[in-house]
């Protein structure tokens, strides 16, 4: 997810989904509320550690810790590895990302029960909203800490949009570079990245339950929607490759192998799943 975000056009959102982590992701953040927060800072004088637990375990800690975790170690480390990538070999990046939302875009229509043509319609919406959103022209910025709390609160509103990408939102607002060259020097830019994390706490803890809302509400329009928007929103890396490729008939087979290898990826992380589903069944039956 990490990874997938640091890259614009490409959203972690979407990583979430093939893996099979995306519900329990937004359940996990939305546990995140004013009354957990009561609890821990009042926990010293009450000594109500039944209800902490209780918030704790709703919470998913661990797996919300060891995601983050990777999260912020590809943010670190990443964040110099895709800067080269992009600027050397960008069309073979981005057709690797391609080839993995291709498939992905799969993995979302299988969690789809209902397919009347209502709930098509909202794909439509979705991929209309995709469309449009590689038409948008990035800004040219002198950013404020007003202004980066702003970007990062956008930013992670769409991280966990399967299909938006947090990165092309940062590059719309004229802060992506800004924002990567925060990444690769922390510590003299230290005010910026916390204001940015600030953001994205409140993003995080804002969209987490606007989708846990609209997933009660009708879960298959809002897998629709969805996948409207992973398809239309491919519209923003081949626009990119496009704009920077010289299209020979070596660099086509070689953007190819990368999208089919992207794409097997995660057919074999699909397979993966599904077996690591099989064999926690036949534990649970034992």
């Amino acid at each position: 997810m990490g990874v997938c975000d640091l890259i614009p056009g490409i959203s972690g959102g979407t990583v979430a989904f093939i893996t099979g982590i995306y519900t329990r992701l937004i359940n996990s953040v939305k546990s995140f509320s004013p009354k957990l927060i009561y609890d821990i800072v009042t926990y010293p004088i009450n000594r109500k550690s039944d209800r902490l637990k209780e918030d704790i375990k709703k919470l998913d800690l661990i797996f919300l810790l060891i995601l983050m975790l990777g999260i912020m170690s590809a943010f670190l480390i990443g964040s110099r590895i895709i800067k080269f990538l992009l600027r050397e070999y960008i069309a073979y990046t981005l057709s690797f990302f391609i080839g993995l939302i291709l498939a992905s875009s799969k993995t979302i229509f299988e969690h789809i029960e209902n397919h009347n043509i209502k709930n098509v319609l909202f794909c439509l919406l979705g991929l209309i909203l995709g469309l449009l959103s590689s038409m948008l022209v990035p800004l040219t910025v002198d950013p404020s800490l007003g202004y980066v709390l702003l970007g990062g609160f956008c930013a992670v509103n769409a991280m966990f949009l399967p299909g938006i990408s947090g990165a092309f939102i940062l590059l719309i607002m004229g802060l992506y570079e800004f924002m990567v060259n925060v990444l690769n020097d922390i510590r003299n830019n230290i005010s910026y990245f916390l204001v940015f994390t600030a953001g994205a706490v409140l993003g995080a803890f804002t969209i987490s339950r606007i989708i846990s809302f609209l997933f009660k509400k009708n879960k298959c329009r809002t897998l629709y929607t969805l996948l409207g928007l992973v398809i239309g929103a491919l519209a923003t890396p081949v626009k990119k490759i496009i704009e920077t490729t010289s299209f020979q008939m070596s660099y086509v087979l070689i953007m190819v192998f990368w999208c089919l290898l992207g794409a097997s990826l995660v057919v074999l992380m699909g397979s993966y799943k599904k077996a690591y589903e099989r064999k926690t069944q036949i534990t649970e039956k034992q």
